[in-house]
């Protein structure tokens, strides 16, 4: 299944690498443009579809069981990672967060940006489903930028799970999962991305100016067309 695609982004992805522009225009590490409610509602829907197939997809029982235990989740329907050269990568997602009772909270809202050097295929697009494991993970996303690999352990699921026995090798705060476009994991890595909330984002889609906490923690808001996101992350993670 193919990747969800912003359609104004990535048309101007592909005009921008045929031009052949720099890739620090073409992708910039934060937030490209004024949110919209349109635009955060999108973002809400995909990543319940990218939810769904992150999870369905060959490593699904790990996922599952990592999930069963899980503080929280990260849903990034779409980074894009620029082209060769001094490379750009980035995209927005969302956190939900279990809380005391079981129950996953409202969505908060995220951008996922890194810069790095060496060659990169253009125009790379991939998906993610971030497994944050410990209330340290949690805490350090919450206050709104946060370095994976550095303020945060991360690991890929394939690489750090024995697969004969399904047990994680030495719990880390963060699992992670992705696919690039047609389903392919590709040892994509997230190390030194640095991830950052979209509060203008999350005021827009909750008509309320809200912080991260706000809402995962203290559960001041709520939106009913987030529900099916939700409902789909307690039915896989035994709730």
């Amino acid at each position: 299944m193919k990747l969800a695609r912003h359609p104004v982004g990535a048309a101007a992805l592909a005009i921008a690498l045929a031009a052949g522009m720099a890739t620090t225009s073409l992708v910039d590490t934060r937030p490209a443009h004024a949110a919209s409610l349109s635009d955060a509602q999108e973002l809400v829907a995909s990543a319940k579809y990218a939810f769904d197939d992150l999870v369905d997809q060959g490593t699904n029982a790990t996922i599952r069981a990592l999930l069963k235990d899980a503080k929280g989740v990260m849903i990034f329907p779409s980074v894009i990672k620029g082209a060769v050269g001094i490379g750009g990568e980035g995209g927005s997602g969302v956190l939900l967060v279990r809380g005391p009772d079981g129950t996953w909270s409202y969505p908060a809202f995220y951008h996922m940006g890194s810069i790095s050097l060496g060659f990169q295929l253009g125009g790379q697009e991939t998906r993610f489903l971030l497994i944050l494991m410990t209330d340290n993970a949690v805490q350090k996303v919450m206050t709104g930028d946060t370095q994976l690999g550095g303020d945060l352990s991360a690991v890929a699921v394939e690489s750090g799970i024995d697969k004969s026995t399904g047990t994680t090798t030495g719990r880390r705060d963060i699992y992670y999962h992705a696919e690039t476009e047609g389903g392919l994991f590709a040892g994509v890595s997230i190390e030194g991305s640095r991830i950052k909330s979209r509060n203008k984002m999350a005021s827009k889609y909750y008509g309320y100016v809200v912080t991260p906490r706000d809402i995962v923690i203290e559960r001041r808001v709520s939106n009913p067309q987030a529900e099916e996101l939700r409902t789909a992350v307690a039915s896989q993670s035994g709730i």
